[in-house]
């Protein structure tokens, strides 16, 4: 599973994971802001991440909101 540890701040030590959009997504987006592009299963979430897309993470048992985390930053590819 692609995942990635918070390091900084007040969230350190938080595993956040591929956030699923009430819509059954995946969201990824080239960078803040872009109009997000919707995946529709985890498997195809590699091939837009060795194209430099972000992709939205959360945690919702910490109550993490999705946050937009670079691709060379996630563990698990």
């Amino acid at each position: 599973m692609l995942s990635f540890t918070v390091w900084r701040g007040k969230n350190r030590g938080i595993r956040l994971t591929p956030h699923l959009f009430k819509d059954g997504t995946y969201h990824v987006e080239r960078k803040k802001g872009d109009t997000p592009i919707a995946v529709k299963n985890e498997n195809e979430l590699g091939s837009y991440l060795d194209r430099g897309y972000h992709l939205r993470r959360s945690n919702k048992e910490e109550g993490h909101s999705p946050s937009l985390i670079a691709p060379n930053s996630i563990q698990g590819r």
